[in-house]
């Protein structure tokens, strides 16, 4: 599903003649605005709804002005309140997204956007991010992007109406009319375009069924996408014995699955390397959780709660999302290098159990407590493979605390996370990622990019209690509860992984210092809300955050 044509148009005048010149280009205007006593001053005739109707400007409403000025089609779409302590730019994302849903059912195929107010950078009432950056600095950036994600259908729809020979609702032209552009219309355009891509690669394989995105399916689907790139070199391990050998713990997870062909594991590598090492500030190395249905395993999720795990893949999904971006960009600051396990806990005859120990591809005895806590078990083997290509990277030349290595694992991995902080990512560092400001980054790119992240703790209590109880073990992966009901259910999984991995022996006051940060998505991979009893819509996250904290 192609993009729509994207124009950005910078004021230099005033709107009322922007919207003139441009009229011709456009079928329709969407006016967004926070205060609607501003909105006469760009459709004149609204002064009779307001006058007639007291209740105007409180919701979404095509208008079509007898005059057809300034369009004959006028979409009016309030933001709400932008200037409060507890407001943020999702306020135009969400506000961009229902127009864009009412824009296209109401037929609207190459509308105009423009703000009857736009946030003024210079409002003081409009800054409470940490760093005390201007909240609303990439607003026209997020209602572009809120705008291309109500246009957005899933790859399996796709495939469902291209089967029918049937068209599916889409813009031909979005464009978006905005004052003090902050630069170049061409380099925001590119921007935006590249993260809508990496975000549509995300949600085209985190939202269909478990068969149509089964590990083997999400390769097929992945090839496509990189087909043409040769900027990202993409590796994909497919022999079962090579993954036991050097996956062992991914492996156990899988074994019940080995019996159907078709629901085989994958791994899948990618490899960036900037054009330019000289201008290099970090080594990024991400490992992304791509369980394309979790069962829970032999302690199988029962009374309902295996509904939706087919979205269990968001965080691999996400990762490929964001290389995908990556290959658009062609950032020169960074390397980077992924890696996605691709697995089903299945369940079956030869399905890890409870009590198993099994060694890690650190060497750490892993206690089994909980076959469904899967998500630490497929991640960890790898996230000790890049660690020990981030030893090995630091010690084939002089190491710098310039360009460190920092280590990501993106999952959808607890409930705890939806009980601790309902909607939002979460992100917790190391010491070395810590230092390296790695969580408060994600938080303040989210933060104005409208995909928001909270930034948790890892403690010594997350560390404390996967400590082995008899000499038959290294490390205890997970209790006999859900994390929902456990303490510190969505930090101790990070503590888990980095004793399981070896990441331990490498924090910020080791010889050989290596960030490490844990993104727990299971609240932003979701909306948290659906319709009826249907699925809850994938959205992407969290390739803008990403974005903003280590492309642009």
């Amino acid at each position: 599903m192609s993009l729509p044509q994207l124009n950005v148009i910078d004021i230099k005048d005033n709107l009322a003649s922007a919207l003139d010149v441009n009229s011709s280009n456009y079928d329709s205007l969407v006016v967004l605005f926070a205060d609607k006593t501003k909105l006469a001053q760009v459709v004149p005739s609204v002064k009779t709804y307001l006058e007639l109707d007291q209740s105007f400007g409180k919701s979404m409403q095509v208008i079509c002005p007898a005059d057809q000025k300034p369009f004959p089609r006028i979409l009016v779409a309030p933001l709400g309140t932008i200037s409060s302590d507890v407001d943020d730019a999702r306020r135009f994302k969400d506000a961009a997204f229902e127009a864009g849903k009412r824009a296209l059912e109401a037929g609207f195929v190459k509308p105009l956007v423009c703000f009857a107010d736009a946030p003024s950078a210079s409002a003081a009432s409009l800054n409470w991010t940490f760093d005390e950056q201007d909240d609303y600095k990439h607003y026209l950036e997020v209602t572009m992007l809120g705008f291309l994600e109500a246009a957005y259908e899933p790859v399996d729809v796709r495939d469902y109406h291209a089967k029918n020979n049937t068209a599916i609702k889409d813009f031909a032209t979005l464009g978006f009319a905005a004052a003090s552009i902050q630069e170049d219309a061409t380099t925001l355009i590119q921007k935006v375009q590249a993260i809508e891509e990496g975000r549509r690669v995300a949600k085209d394989i985190g939202s269909p069924d478990p068969e149509q995105m089964s590990p083997i399916q999400i390769v097929k689907y992945l090839e496509s996408v990189f087909k043409n790139d040769k900027n990202v070199k993409m590796t994909v391990i497919d022999d079962i014995d090579i993954i036991n050998k050097e996956y062992p713990l991914a492996h156990a997870v899988c074994r019940a699955s080995l019996v159907v062909p078709r629901h085989h594991p994958r791994f899948v590598h990618f490899e960036y390397k900037s054009t330019d090492q000289s201008s290099v500030k970090e080594n990024l190395y991400f490992v992304g959780k791509g369980v394309t249905y979790d069962t829970g395993g032999a302690d199988i999720k029962c009374s309902g709660h295996m509904r939706g795990m087919s979205r269990d893949k968001c965080g691999a999904a996400a990762v490929a999302g964001f290389f995908k971006t990556i290959e658009l960009l062609q950032p020169k600051g960074i390397n980077a290098t992924a890696g996605l396990a691709l697995v089903r806990n299945s369940i079956g005859p030869d399905a890890y159990v409870s009590d198993e120990i099994i060694v890690s591809r650190n060497g750490n005895r892993v206690l089994v407590g909980n076959t469904d806590a899967e998500g630490r078990m497929v991640m960890t083997d790898l996230l000790c493979q890049f660690k020990e290509k981030a030893i090995a990277h630091a010690r084939s030349q002089e190491a710098s605390s310039d360009k460190p290595s920092l280590l990501f694992t993106v999952a959808t991995l607890t409930g705890h996370a939806l009980k601790a902080y309902g909607g939002y990512g979460i992100t917790l560092d190391n010491g070395f990622a810590r230092k390296n400001k790695v969580s408060r980054r994600i938080h303040d790119a989210g933060h104005i990019l409208a995909d928001p992240f909270e930034i948790s703790t890892l403690r010594r209590e997350d560390v404390d209690v996967v400590q082995p109880g008899r000499s038959s073990e290294d490390v205890v992966q997970a209790n006999d509860k859900a994390s929902s009901v456990t303490d510190r259910g969505h930090q101790y999984p990070a503590g888990f992984m980095l004793i399981a991995s070896g990441l331990e022996k490498h924090g910020l006051r080791d010889d050989l210092p290596i960030g490490y940060t844990h993104l727990d998505i299971a609240g932003s991979a979701e909306t948290m809300s659906s319709v009826g009893w249907s699925l809850t819509r994938v959205t992407g996250s969290p390739v803008a955050a990403l974005t903003g904290a280590f492309l642009l």
